[in-house]
């Protein structure tokens, strides 16, 4: 059952307060500002990540107080989802899925020019 906005606010609201807790991880998703949705005990918002280009979605599960994150392709195509997130790993799983790779300082290094010697 849909909850109305106001309590799905709170939790987005709830959701980006974790997120505060490591800004330059999460900023380095490209999270586009003007795709976030509040959605029913969550929140959904496009990144442009190295591994990960589409939609995040972030639902809190009340009855577990856990987090569901599923990575959502650019034609609307759920491509994974992850249950049972702790709130304290609940960044480090979003930032695997969509950002970091085995090889993230040299991507990072070739997508800025920045010249390493």
């Amino acid at each position: 059952m849909d909850r109305d906005f106001d309590y799905n606010l709170k939790i987005a609201e709830y959701i980006f307060e974790i997120f505060k807790s490591n800004l330059p991880v999460v900023w380095s998703w490209g999270i586009d500002p003007a795709s976030i949705q509040v959605i029913n005990l969550g929140v959904k918002f496009h990144v442009q990540g190295f591994k990960h280009k589409g939609y995040v979605q972030v639902v809190y599960n009340e009855g577990e107080d856990l987090f569901e994150v599923s990575l959502i392709s650019e034609n609307d195509k759920t491509v994974k989802t992850t249950e049972h997130i702790f709130l304290g790993d609940l960044i480090s799983v979003i930032d695997d899925a969509v950002e970091k790779t085995d090889n993230y300082s040299e991507r990072i290094c070739q997508e800025y020019g920045i010249v390493t010697g």
